[in-house]
């Protein structure tokens, strides 16, 4: 062998192993994210299942449970319906501003307002027959011109 082949069979073993070793890092890189990735997702899945949990809690509990305010003695669900929300709003609420009565007095502002639903307004008097007044039942036969 030459020294030339010779050097040429060197620098191709190096590349070799140079190659391996990348290719070596690489795989590692991927698993050690791979792993990050599922311990992630396995803290989210427990925090979303507490989540979840408590929130269920809440609710069983406050089925049966009545809620007083201002004198007026309610269930959950009856205090939602009557502001008009759902239960788990309302139960948002309460958690967000600390108590049911705060709860049920805030009134939203924004984009979370109740607006009035678009359309023809309700407020018109009631109309009274077809709007042709009286000469509509006064003419019952009604006659056309022929052009000639």
């Amino acid at each position: 062998m030459t020294p030339a082949e010779r050097a040429r069979e060197i620098d191709r073993q190096e590349f070799e192993t140079e190659c391996k070793a990348a290719r070596d890092r690489a795989l590692a890189y991927v698993n050690h994210c791979r792993q990050l990735e599922k311990q992630r997702v396995q803290v989210w899945i427990g925090v979303t299942k507490n989540v979840v949990n408590k929130i269920n809690q809440l609710q069983l509990s406050d089925r049966a449970h009545r809620h007083t305010v201002n004198g007026e003695s309610k269930t959950l669900g009856e205090w939602a319906k009557m502001i008009g929300i759902t239960p788990k709003a309302l139960l948002g609420r309460r958690r967000r501003l600390g108590s049911m009565e705060a709860a049920i007095a805030f009134q939203p502002t924004g984009r979370w307002a109740k607006r009035p639903a678009p359309g023809v307004s309700l407020n018109f008097a009631p109309s009274e027959g077809t709007g042709a007044g009286s000469t509509a039942q006064e003419t019952p036969k009604i006659t056309f011109s022929e052009k000639a």
